[in-house]
C-alpha cells in the first residue's frame, strides 16, 4: 500500500500513484506547525476530497490505515497536488495509472 521514510511517502489508490517528497514539503523541512503553504495540501483533502491525509509530527501523512479504505474513500479530486503547487513548492506528485 504504501513506502514511509523520512523523506518521502508514496501510497496508491485505485487509480493514482501519490508521492509526497518531505525533502521539499515546507513543514517537514522546517518542522514548521504554521509552514507559510498552511499545510494546503490537507485542507484541499479536507474541502474537495475525503480525508485522506492529516497531520502529524509537521507532516502531511495518511490518515487511512489499510488499502481497502483508501480505495473506498480516495476520490481522486487530486486537490492536495494542484494546492501544493498554488500555496507551497510542489512537493506531491500524482501519476494517474492506466487502466
Amino acid at each position: 500500500m504504501k513506502t514511509k521514510s523520512a523523506k518521502v511517502l508514496e501510497f496508491e489508490s485505485r487509480k493514482l500513484q501519490i508521492k509526497i517528497d518531505y525533502r521539499r514539503c515546507l513543514p517537514a523541512v522546517g518542522n514548521d506547525s504554521n509552514p507559510a503553504c498552511g499545510f494546503a495540501c490537507v485542507k484541499a483533502c479536507r474541502l474537495y476530497g475525503r480525508n485522506i491525509l492529516k497531520i502529524e509530527g509537521n507532516k502531511p501523512v495518511l490518515a487511512v490505515t489499510g488499502q481497502e479504505e483508501l480505495n473506498r474513500l480516495d476520490n481522486e479530486c487530486l486537490s492536495c497536488e494542484y494546492q501544493c503547487q498554488a500555496m507551497g513548492p510542489g512537493c506531491i506528485d500524482i501519476v494517474v495509472k492506466e487502466s
